[in-house]
């Protein structure tokens, strides 16, 4: 067994965000998806995403709904007690629900209300529902995590994502900065690592993700006898779902004992 040697950060290590930078990430996230959209044409709208029951429209629209989501408890309560149908994630329901309120809303509509609703939905999130903030929730995907977790990590991430989904559909720059892209990044490598500590019984891996977003983190306990190397957002997109485990693969660069890698990210999902 030959193992990786290089320069690393522990990715178990990686700090939990406190509610200025949860603000502040979540804030230039927000500014930088309404950039995104005013620069949009018409007919970008109608494009197909990597999330493939949506166009773009729908995208922004679920977007839309989830920055409502943070404007009051009484909203959040409506939005988030809606009934999954058989076999549906509970987000999913709640993402039908958003898209399917504003099916009808053009373009400008959207934008209009994002910019309405937004900066409140994310001073809320950082600094407001305290009472709330510790309640534990277990998640299908995330697993068992507090509302904390959703205000403070989640929904940076998530706009964050999207902001790539819609680029890549309307062959669009992905603006990005080491400060924030490379702790959005960060904190989805700290889920990485939290999920994957079972997997790798007592093992651990190398993670190189390469770009401007980017880093070295090593994962699990000991030397590490396998690592995985790829694109920054492609590893996001891989870890979100919207590439299948053999694109992922084809998209990575493993060194060492291969088959721990492959294992290890068979099947694995981060929450968006």
């Amino acid at each position: 067994m030959t193992a990786v040697s290089v320069t690393r950060t522990r990715a178990e290590a990686i700090p939990y965000p406190n509610a200025d930078e949860a603000h502040r990430l979540t804030s230039d996230a927000f500014e930088r998806l309404l950039r995104l959209l005013e620069s949009l044409h018409m007919d970008d709208w109608s494009k197909p995403t990597a999330c493939t029951a949506w166009d773009v429209h729908d995208m922004v629209a679920h977007q839309a709904g989830g920055y409502l989501s943070g404007v009051s408890l009484r909203e959040m309560l409506r939005q988030y007690t809606r009934i999954p149908k058989k076999g549906q994630l509970p987000e999913d329901a709640i993402n039908e629900l958003q898209v399917g309120e504003r099916k009808h809303k053009t373009p400008a509509e959207l934008i209009a209300e994002l910019k309405r609703v937004g900066p409140s939905a994310i001073q809320n999130w950082a600094y407001g529902f305290n009472a709330i903030k510790w309640i534990a929730i277990p998640h299908p995907v995330g697993g068992f995590m507090s509302i904390r977790d959703l205000m403070w990590v989640t929904h940076s991430r998530d706009t964050w994502m999207h902001r790539l989904d819609i680029c890549r559909a309307a062959n669009r720059p992905f603006e990005q900065t080491r400060e924030h892209d490379g702790r959005i990044v960060e904190l989805v490598v700290r889920d990485v690592a939290r999920k994957l500590r079972t997997r790798l019984r007592g093992q651990a891996i190398t993670l190189t993700l390469t770009g401007v977003a980017g880093g070295v983190w090593q994962v699990g306990e000991g030397e590490p006898a396998a690592g995985l190397e790829m694109d920054a957002l492609d590893f996001n997109i891989f870890v979100s779902g919207r590439f299948s485990y053999q694109e992922g693969m084809e998209r990575s660069t493993i060194s060492g004992e291969k088959s721990l890698v492959e294992n290890v990210f068979t099947d694995l999902l981060i929450l968006y």
